[in-house]
């Protein structure tokens, strides 16, 4: 059934995964150097003299709205269900690992002196993965309960 909590929780997970697209993570921002202030969201980091592409965040995050939109319709296949969930919050985890190692890296490549300032769609990855949690956790409740009522019959 569509209209189960845990897929609400799935399809709150996929639209911060896909917010986490166009929403900026991080600003770094400079005096003295060649740039003020740059945002780095999923697809990289931009600027209007530069950018750096992140296509690894960007692929893990894409990866994830869509393995968490797609298990909505798994409803009644609730064990490939629960693969899947903690399949999705492994990409979440991972996404994590390749935003941090590609904005580790940019900076690396700049001279020091700058300054990170946290933005809102830093957050979002950390919500979806506890939406993405709290599904789980339901998906393993309905199915405890069908084992039970089969053990009724």
């Amino acid at each position: 059934m569509i209209q189960r909590i845990q897929s609400i929780f799935l399809l709150l997970t996929t639209i911060l995964m896909g917010a986490t697209f166009v929403i900026p993570s991080l600003e770094i921002t400079s005096e003295g150097l060649k740039f003020s202030s740059i945002l780095f969201n999923s697809l990289g980091i931009f600027d209007n003299s530069m950018s750096y592409h992140a296509w690894g965040a960007a692929i893990f995050c894409a990866l994830s709205a869509i393995v968490a939109f797609l298990n909505i319709f798994l409803y009644k296949k609730r064990k490939l269900q629960i693969k899947l969930g903690l399949f999705t919050a492994l990409l979440i985890a991972i996404y994590y690992v390749t935003a941090a190692f590609y904005v580790n890296a940019f900076l690396d490549k700049i001279t020091p002196g700058y300054s990170l300032n946290i933005q809102l769609g830093i957050i979002f990855p950390v919500l979806a993965l506890i939406f993405d949690l709290l599904a789980v956790s339901r998906i393993k409740k309905d199915e405890k309960l069908v084992k039970s009522l089969d053990r009724i019959r």
